[in-house]
């Protein structure tokens, strides 16, 4: 190697080291990524305390790695370059074979966790006089296991449902969504972690049955492509979601986001009431003008609130509560037409007694309904044995 072509190698990279270090200290730090639907993470100046842990050579490196410049362009970059290489995973990412469907990593829980989550449920049925319910949303890797990768290790094979359902106590009645769902190619969007419209009607036919609700199902119905008549409807074709976000696969098409039941149900009497600070605001079903921004799946109720209150005096069942994260948000039009009151609760936003909140409204019975995934990260379980 001759010293000319040492030194502009020494040169570049020298520029690149500190080029981006200068870029990354005169960058104004960004507190959302919009690409990956998450919060970043933010330089907070050290301490005696944090120095002599390490506390703050850690965060250090979560401010680096969040704000570097370019980030997003980076990934994708890298996204490209394993593809090229023949690999199939990217950044906690699996690429299907055909490129097209992409699988988060899942992370089962450890069988003491699980013995804990599932005993906050158990201590729930124990506290209250009307049925519970309980069902754990399959992962994606799961139900639509023919299309991961070959030998892809971090994936739900369906042991931490098992293990739920059997650590349910006598108070508890598990409904399996697996058999509904495993296999069905709609079920779940291709870039995001979430079920579809279809995905939430076939668990709403399982919900409804394991909670004695059977209804019957047109002829026209079972070919997926209507429910009670009416047909799936595109609001938007350009959905990417968080899974797609964490890739950089900048190769997938978009998916499509669908409604079936229209605002204010099929007979036009529901009403949706929000409470994302505590005080009653009107609502609705849909929210148009999410589609216009990243976090399209917001659409579905306009995205996280602590309580929602969804009303329908002409519906056959009485009143649920769901507690849930936010699958149950394409799932409430769904719910909504059979029961005359939906309140959907969040754990995350919600510190009300669950067993005050029952009885002050007359609630007849109550559903537990997380993913699998989302089940055993939460670390608000335990406000159910409150």
């Amino acid at each position: 190697m001759s010293k000319k072509y040492s030194t502009f190698i020494t040169a570049l990279f020298c520029l690149f080291i500190f080029g981006f270090g200068i870029a990354l200290i005169l960058s104004p730090s960004r507190d959302f990524s919009d690409q990956e639907n998450r919060y970043l993470a933010q330089f907070k100046a050290p301490t005696l305390k944090t120095l002599r842990s390490g506390e703050f050579m850690e965060k250090f490196e979560d401010y680096v790695t969040d704000q570097f410049p370019l980030r997003d362009q980076w990934v994708q970059l890298k996204a490209y370059s394993e593809r090229a290489l023949g690999k199939q995973e990217n950044n906690g990412v699996y690429f299907s074979p055909d490129g097209q469907t992409l699988f988060a990593h899942f992370t089962a829980p450890t069988r003491e966790a699980l013995e804990q989550k599932v005993g906050f449920v158990n201590k729930l049925g124990a506290n209250l006089v009307v049925p519970v319910y309980f069902s754990l949303v399959p992962d994606k890797s799961f139900v639509l296991a023919d299309l991961l990768p070959a030998n892809a290790p971090s994936v739900d094979d369906g042991s931490t449902i098992e293990e739920a359902q059997a650590l349910c106590g006598d108070k508890v009645t598990y409904i399996d969504l697996r058999t509904m769902l495993t296999g069905e190619r709609d079920a779940f969007y291709r870039t995001d972690h979430h079920w579809t419209t279809m995905g939430a009607r076939l668990a709403f036919q399982r919900l409804m049955s394991g909670m004695n609700l059977v209804r019957p199902i047109a002829a026209e119905d079972l070919n997926g492509l209507s429910y009670q008549g009416l047909p799936y409807t595109e609001v938007s074709g350009s959905f990417y979601g968080t899974t797609y976000s964490a890739s950089g696969a900048g190769w997938v098409e978009p998916d499509s986001i669908c409604t079936v039941i229209p605002e204010g149900g099929t007979k036009g009497n529901v009403t949706v009431t929000r409470y994302p600070e505590g005080a009653p605001i009107e609502g609705g079903l849909y929210y148009p003008e999410k589609l216009e921004v990243k976090d399209k799946y917001a659409y579905f109720l306009g995205g996280n609130q602590p309580l929602c209150v969804i009303k329908n005096p002409d519906a056959a069942s009485g009143k649920l509560l769901v507690i849930r994260d936010s699958y149950a948000d394409s799932l409430a039009p769904f719910l909504a037409e059979e029961f005359q009151e939906v309140h959907l609760f969040d754990l995350r936003y919600n510190n009300l007694s669950l067993k005050q909140y029952v009885a002050d409204n007359g609630i007849d019975q109550v559903l537990v309904l997380y993913s699998a995934a989302n089940f055993s990260t939460d670390q608000n379980l335990f406000k159910l044995g409150l």
